[in-house]
């Protein structure tokens, strides 16, 4: 708990804890780095998620250790490995578990790689009660795994609630002014 309180301060002083939350989600955020144990729980219910959407997801999975002493170097080097120009956005998940299963995500390397991702990471790690330092540096937290492609699933159709209305008003515009023309060459 020392330790955490020690790298969340360190954060803090250097203004990396809301630097991955300035990161804009543009556009609809359908390429996803997933990263996260291949095979677990965590990566099907993601994955079931995303797929029972209907949505057109493309999902690049960067199989990562999710707890114990590989974890921080494989999930480092895979957020290193993050391309920017094709990926809207990086999810990182693990299901739940004790606490101190937990303790990879509280890394101040983790943290770091996070705050200079030059994409936005959502995490859903842990259950309900959890909350780990890299929830705290991260874009967007969710609770779980489900509710981070949850998350996912409502960015996209919201994106395309808004292009639909816009376009609607440019047709509702453009009927207009048509309509005025019309009259006008009519007169």
């Amino acid at each position: 708990a020392a330790e955490r309180d020690r790298v969340l301060a360190a954060l803090a002083a250097e203004g990396l804890l809301a630097a991955n939350g300035r990161r804009p989600v543009t556009g609809p955020p359908l390429r996803v780095a997933l990263l996260t144990s291949r095979g677990s729980a965590a990566c099907e219910d993601f994955l079931h998620e995303l797929t029972a959407s209907g949505l057109g997801f493309t999902v690049r999975l960067h199989d990562v250790r999710v707890q114990g002493r590989e974890a921080e170097p494989t999930i480092v080097a895979a957020l290193a490995s993050v391309d920017p120009d094709r990926t809207d956005v990086v999810a990182l998940v693990r299901g739940g578990g004790a606490r101190t299963d937990l303790a990879a995500f509280d890394t101040e390397g983790i943290a770091r790689a996070i705050a200079a991702l030059p994409v936005p990471l959502v995490t859903g790690l842990g259950h309900e009660i959890d909350r780990a330092v890299a929830d705290e540096v991260a874009h967007t937290a969710r609770k779980t795994p489900t509710a981070c492609a949850a998350w996912l699933v409502e960015q996209v159709r919201d994106w395309a609630q808004r292009a639909d209305d816009t376009w609607a008003a440019v047709q509702e515009r453009a009927r207009r002014r048509l309509d005025q023309h019309e009259a006008r060459v009519e007169r």
